[in-house]
Protein backbone atom coordinates (compact mmCIF):
# COMPACT_ATOMS: atom_id res chain seq x y z
CA UNK A 1 0.00 0.00 0.00
CA UNK A 2 3.02 2.43 1.15
CA UNK A 3 4.45 1.73 -2.70
CA UNK A 4 1.12 2.58 -4.29
CA UNK A 5 1.35 6.12 -2.69
CA UNK A 6 4.50 6.96 -3.68
CA UNK A 7 3.92 6.24 -7.41
CA UNK A 8 0.97 8.28 -7.32
CA UNK A 9 2.87 11.23 -5.21
CA UNK A 10 5.69 10.98 -8.57
CA UNK A 11 2.97 10.69 -10.86
CA UNK A 12 1.49 13.68 -9.57
CA UNK A 13 4.58 15.74 -9.48
CA UNK A 14 5.44 14.74 -13.51
CA UNK A 15 1.45 15.57 -14.17
CA UNK A 16 2.33 19.43 -11.62
CA UNK A 17 5.81 20.08 -13.92
CA UNK A 18 4.21 19.57 -17.20
CA UNK A 19 1.42 22.08 -16.24
CA UNK A 20 4.00 24.57 -15.08
CA UNK A 21 6.05 24.69 -18.04
CA UNK A 22 2.81 26.23 -19.63
CA UNK A 23 2.03 28.98 -16.66
CA UNK A 24 1.30 32.08 -18.27
CA UNK A 25 3.25 35.00 -16.98
CA UNK A 26 0.49 37.37 -14.90
CA UNK A 27 1.08 40.04 -12.36
CA UNK A 28 3.96 42.70 -12.45
CA UNK A 29 6.74 40.08 -12.29
CA UNK A 30 8.22 39.13 -15.18
CA UNK A 31 9.09 34.93 -15.15
CA UNK A 32 10.14 33.20 -17.57
CA UNK A 33 9.61 29.21 -18.75
CA UNK A 34 12.04 26.74 -17.24
CA UNK A 35 13.17 23.45 -19.41
CA UNK A 36 10.84 20.52 -18.14
CA UNK A 37 12.26 18.85 -15.33
CA UNK A 38 12.11 17.97 -11.86
CA UNK A 39 12.89 20.71 -10.19
CA UNK A 40 10.55 23.37 -8.07
CA UNK A 41 9.05 25.78 -10.04
CA UNK A 42 10.53 29.35 -8.87
CA UNK A 43 9.87 32.75 -10.22
CA UNK A 44 13.12 33.85 -12.20
CA UNK A 45 12.98 38.11 -12.54
CA UNK A 46 13.73 38.40 -16.88
CA UNK A 47 17.27 39.72 -17.48
CA UNK A 48 16.50 42.93 -18.51
CA UNK A 49 18.95 46.12 -18.45
CA UNK A 50 18.05 48.03 -15.35
CA UNK A 51 18.72 51.55 -14.91
CA UNK A 52 21.51 52.43 -12.84
CA UNK A 53 20.75 55.28 -9.87
CA UNK A 54 22.61 57.13 -7.23
CA UNK A 55 22.81 59.39 -5.07
CA UNK A 56 26.26 60.68 -5.43
CA UNK A 57 26.09 63.59 -8.52
CA UNK A 58 27.55 62.09 -11.75
CA UNK A 59 31.07 63.55 -11.97
CA UNK A 60 31.83 66.19 -14.71
CA UNK A 61 35.15 65.93 -16.21
CA UNK A 62 36.88 69.93 -16.77
CA UNK A 63 38.76 69.98 -19.99
CA UNK A 64 42.09 69.46 -19.09
CA UNK A 65 42.99 73.57 -19.55
CA UNK A 66 40.77 74.68 -16.70
CA UNK A 67 42.38 72.00 -13.98
CA UNK A 68 46.00 72.43 -14.78
CA UNK A 69 48.10 73.42 -12.22
CA UNK A 70 51.31 75.64 -11.74
CA UNK A 71 54.09 72.87 -12.10
CA UNK A 72 56.44 72.84 -9.23
CA UNK A 73 59.15 74.86 -10.31
CA UNK A 74 56.72 77.72 -11.38
CA UNK A 75 55.31 77.74 -7.47
CA UNK A 76 59.24 77.58 -6.56
CA UNK A 77 59.71 80.80 -8.43
CA UNK A 78 56.62 82.40 -7.36
CA UNK A 79 57.91 81.77 -3.70
CA UNK A 80 61.51 83.19 -4.59
CA UNK A 81 60.23 86.74 -6.34
CA UNK A 82 58.07 87.07 -3.02
CA UNK A 83 61.39 86.42 -0.65
CA UNK A 84 63.52 88.58 -2.36
CA UNK A 85 60.94 91.54 -2.25
CA UNK A 86 60.46 90.81 1.39
CA UNK A 87 64.33 90.49 2.21
CA UNK A 88 64.60 93.85 0.27
CA UNK A 89 61.77 95.72 2.38
CA UNK A 90 63.27 94.58 5.53
CA UNK A 91 66.88 95.46 4.83
CA UNK A 92 66.31 98.70 3.10
CA UNK A 93 67.68 101.38 5.13
CA UNK A 94 66.87 105.31 4.61
CA UNK A 95 69.88 107.21 3.18
CA UNK A 96 71.53 109.46 5.28
CA UNK A 97 70.06 112.90 5.67
CA UNK A 98 72.71 115.16 3.76
CA UNK A 99 72.67 118.81 5.14
CA UNK A 100 73.11 121.24 1.79
CA UNK A 101 73.34 125.19 2.40
CA UNK A 102 74.16 128.35 0.04
CA UNK A 103 76.24 131.10 0.99
CA UNK A 104 78.88 133.43 -0.62
CA UNK A 105 82.00 135.02 0.32
CA UNK A 106 81.67 138.49 0.79
CA UNK A 107 85.28 140.87 0.75
CA UNK A 108 84.89 143.88 2.99
CA UNK A 109 88.19 145.42 1.92
CA UNK A 110 90.18 148.54 4.00
CA UNK A 111 93.12 151.02 3.56
CA UNK A 112 95.57 151.15 6.54
CA UNK A 113 97.70 153.50 5.21
CA UNK A 114 100.28 154.91 2.45
CA UNK A 115 104.00 154.41 2.58
CA UNK A 116 105.98 156.12 0.18
CA UNK A 117 103.04 155.99 -1.95
CA UNK A 118 102.51 152.39 -1.53
CA UNK A 119 98.52 151.74 0.29
CA UNK A 120 98.51 148.69 2.29
CA UNK A 121 95.10 147.07 3.16
CA UNK A 122 92.93 145.00 5.21
CA UNK A 123 91.08 142.61 3.30
CA UNK A 124 88.31 140.93 5.52
CA UNK A 125 86.40 138.08 4.00
CA UNK A 126 83.43 135.87 5.31
CA UNK A 127 80.96 133.61 4.26
CA UNK A 128 77.38 135.17 3.90
CA UNK A 129 73.93 132.53 3.82
CA UNK A 130 71.83 133.10 0.79
CA UNK A 131 69.77 129.74 0.73
CA UNK A 132 67.24 130.47 3.41
CA UNK A 133 63.69 131.11 2.88
CA UNK A 134 63.38 133.31 6.37
CA UNK A 135 65.17 136.54 4.51
CA UNK A 136 64.96 138.53 7.86
CA UNK A 137 66.74 135.55 9.67
CA UNK A 138 69.43 134.92 6.73
CA UNK A 139 69.75 138.66 7.61
CA UNK A 140 70.53 138.13 11.10
CA UNK A 141 72.82 135.54 10.73
CA UNK A 142 74.90 137.17 8.23
CA UNK A 143 74.82 140.31 9.88
CA UNK A 144 76.33 138.47 13.11
CA UNK A 145 78.95 136.81 10.65
CA UNK A 146 80.08 139.79 9.09
CA UNK A 147 80.26 141.60 13.15
CA UNK A 148 82.33 138.39 14.08
CA UNK A 149 85.27 139.17 11.70
CA UNK A 150 85.48 142.69 11.96
CA UNK A 151 86.11 141.79 15.69
CA UNK A 152 88.64 139.24 15.01
CA UNK A 153 90.57 141.69 12.73
CA UNK A 154 90.23 144.42 15.80
CA UNK A 155 91.64 142.04 17.93
CA UNK A 156 94.55 140.54 15.99
CA UNK A 157 95.44 143.88 14.59
CA UNK A 158 94.94 146.53 16.99
CA UNK A 159 97.89 148.89 16.44
CA UNK A 160 97.43 149.08 11.96
CA UNK A 161 97.30 152.13 12.16
CA UNK A 162 100.05 152.93 14.21
CA UNK A 163 102.37 150.54 12.33
CA UNK A 164 101.62 152.48 9.45
CA UNK A 165 102.51 155.72 11.00
CA UNK A 166 105.69 154.30 11.90
CA UNK A 167 106.17 153.39 8.46
CA UNK A 168 106.21 149.53 9.42
CA UNK A 169 104.39 148.41 6.16
CA UNK A 170 101.52 145.32 7.38
CA UNK A 171 99.09 143.47 6.04
CA UNK A 172 95.25 141.13 6.77
CA UNK A 173 93.71 139.20 4.91
CA UNK A 174 91.33 135.85 5.48
CA UNK A 175 92.22 134.16 3.43
CA UNK A 176 89.68 131.53 3.26
CA UNK A 177 86.02 131.91 4.54
CA UNK A 178 83.69 129.39 4.90
CA UNK A 179 80.32 127.19 6.28
CA UNK A 180 81.35 124.58 7.83
CA UNK A 181 77.46 123.24 8.93
CA UNK A 182 73.65 124.06 8.94
CA UNK A 183 71.29 122.30 10.37
CA UNK A 184 69.80 120.83 13.76
CA UNK A 185 69.32 124.33 14.67
CA UNK A 186 72.88 125.34 14.34
CA UNK A 187 75.41 127.35 11.79
CA UNK A 188 79.13 127.18 11.81
CA UNK A 189 81.45 128.90 10.43
CA UNK A 190 85.81 128.80 9.80
CA UNK A 191 87.95 131.46 8.76
CA UNK A 192 91.98 131.44 8.04
CA UNK A 193 93.89 134.25 7.24
CA UNK A 194 97.62 136.05 8.12
CA UNK A 195 99.13 139.20 8.81
CA UNK A 196 101.83 139.48 7.06
CA UNK A 197 104.53 142.74 8.84
CA UNK A 198 107.33 144.05 6.12
CA UNK A 199 109.80 143.71 9.72
CA UNK A 200 109.07 139.51 9.66
CA UNK A 201 108.76 139.81 13.30
CA UNK A 202 105.23 139.46 13.85
CA UNK A 203 103.55 137.41 10.88
CA UNK A 204 100.94 135.35 12.16
CA UNK A 205 98.71 132.66 10.38
CA UNK A 206 95.39 132.27 12.49
CA UNK A 207 92.01 130.38 12.34
CA UNK A 208 89.18 131.67 14.10
CA UNK A 209 85.39 130.11 13.99
CA UNK A 210 81.82 130.70 15.37
CA UNK A 211 78.71 129.21 15.87
CA UNK A 212 75.12 130.45 15.40
CA UNK A 213 71.89 129.77 16.81
CA UNK A 214 70.26 129.18 13.61
CA UNK A 215 66.81 130.86 15.22
CA UNK A 216 67.71 133.67 16.66
CA UNK A 217 70.65 134.33 14.29
CA UNK A 218 73.18 135.00 17.10
CA UNK A 219 76.54 133.40 18.05
CA UNK A 220 76.08 130.42 20.63
CA UNK A 221 78.64 131.10 23.38
CA UNK A 222 81.01 127.82 23.76
CA UNK A 223 80.37 127.59 27.54
CA UNK A 224 76.76 126.60 26.15
CA UNK A 225 77.96 124.17 23.17
CA UNK A 226 80.37 122.02 26.00
CA UNK A 227 78.49 120.60 28.62
CA UNK A 228 81.99 119.05 30.15
CA UNK A 229 85.12 120.44 28.69
CA UNK A 230 87.07 118.44 31.10
CA UNK A 231 86.02 115.48 29.82
CA UNK A 232 86.83 116.79 26.60
CA UNK A 233 90.35 117.73 27.28
CA UNK A 234 90.83 114.09 28.55
CA UNK A 235 90.04 112.80 25.04
CA UNK A 236 92.17 115.09 23.31
CA UNK A 237 94.95 114.65 25.51
CA UNK A 238 94.13 110.21 25.15
CA UNK A 239 94.66 110.61 21.62
CA UNK A 240 90.54 110.48 20.93
CA UNK A 241 91.37 113.24 18.43
CA UNK A 242 93.16 113.22 15.07
CA UNK A 243 95.09 116.19 13.45
CA UNK A 244 93.75 117.42 10.33
CA UNK A 245 95.98 120.74 9.92
CA UNK A 246 98.91 122.39 10.51
CA UNK A 247 102.66 120.68 10.63
CA UNK A 248 102.58 117.17 10.40
CA UNK A 249 105.60 116.76 12.86
CA UNK A 250 103.60 119.06 15.26
CA UNK A 251 103.26 115.98 18.11
CA UNK A 252 106.93 114.94 17.46
CA UNK A 253 107.95 118.39 18.99
CA UNK A 254 105.11 118.84 21.82
CA UNK A 255 102.85 116.99 24.09
CA UNK A 256 99.07 116.70 23.56
CA UNK A 257 98.70 117.55 27.36
CA UNK A 258 100.93 120.59 26.60
CA UNK A 259 99.04 121.59 23.69
CA UNK A 260 95.97 121.83 25.82
CA UNK A 261 97.06 123.47 28.69
CA UNK A 262 96.21 127.00 28.08
CA UNK A 263 92.82 125.77 28.91
CA UNK A 264 93.32 124.12 31.65
CA UNK A 265 91.55 127.19 33.78
CA UNK A 266 88.47 126.94 31.38
CA UNK A 267 85.53 126.65 34.36
CA UNK A 268 86.94 129.72 35.97
CA UNK A 269 87.54 131.98 32.67
CA UNK A 270 85.23 130.28 30.66
CA UNK A 271 88.14 129.94 28.09
CA UNK A 272 87.81 127.44 25.60
CA UNK A 273 89.53 126.50 22.08
CA UNK A 274 88.50 128.36 18.74
CA UNK A 275 85.46 125.57 18.19
CA UNK A 276 83.07 124.43 15.39
CA UNK A 277 81.09 121.73 13.57
CA UNK A 278 81.34 119.45 10.63
CA UNK A 279 78.33 116.95 9.61
CA UNK A 280 79.56 114.10 11.61
CA UNK A 281 82.41 115.69 13.76
CA UNK A 282 84.04 118.37 16.32
CA UNK A 283 87.10 120.53 14.97
CA UNK A 284 88.90 122.08 18.12
CA UNK A 285 91.96 124.79 16.54
CA UNK A 286 94.78 125.01 19.00
CA UNK A 287 97.79 127.69 19.04
CA UNK A 288 100.93 126.72 18.23
CA UNK A 289 104.31 128.90 18.03
CA UNK A 290 105.97 129.81 14.46
CA UNK A 291 107.73 126.65 14.07
CA UNK A 292 105.08 124.49 14.38
CA UNK A 293 102.73 126.34 11.98
CA UNK A 294 101.26 128.77 13.90
CA UNK A 295 98.12 126.58 14.90
CA UNK A 296 96.74 123.25 14.38
CA UNK A 297 93.01 121.74 14.19
CA UNK A 298 92.14 118.76 15.49
CA UNK A 299 88.89 116.54 15.07
CA UNK A 300 86.62 113.92 16.84
CA UNK A 301 83.99 112.22 15.37
CA UNK A 302 80.36 113.68 17.13
CA UNK A 303 79.59 110.08 18.38
CA UNK A 304 82.76 110.13 20.35
CA UNK A 305 82.27 113.33 22.46
CA UNK A 306 78.35 114.02 22.15
CA UNK A 307 77.86 112.97 25.78
CA UNK A 308 80.71 115.96 26.82
CA UNK A 309 78.43 118.21 24.59
CA UNK A 310 75.04 120.27 25.39
CA UNK A 311 74.47 120.83 21.59
CA UNK A 312 75.86 119.37 18.37
CA UNK A 313 73.92 118.73 14.62
CA UNK A 314 73.22 115.37 16.17
CA UNK A 315 72.35 116.16 19.38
Amino acid sequence: MKIKLSSLLITLAIIAGTLGACYPVTGDSEYRTLPLGTGTLAPVLAETEPSVTSDTPEETTLPAAETTQSSPDETTAEAAVTTQTDTAEETTEEPPVIVTYEYDVIEDKRELGEIGGQKYYAIIRYPALTGLDDAAKQEKLNNTIMQHAVIQYQNLLPNASELISSKTAVTYEITSAAVTYMGNGLVSARSEGLIDQADDTSDLKFAYSIILDLSTGRDVSLKKIYADFGAVMKLFTSGKFKQISGDPSLLSSISLEKLMEAYKYYAQYSDYPETYFTQDSLVIILDTDKENGFFAEFSIPLAEVNDCLQRSPTK
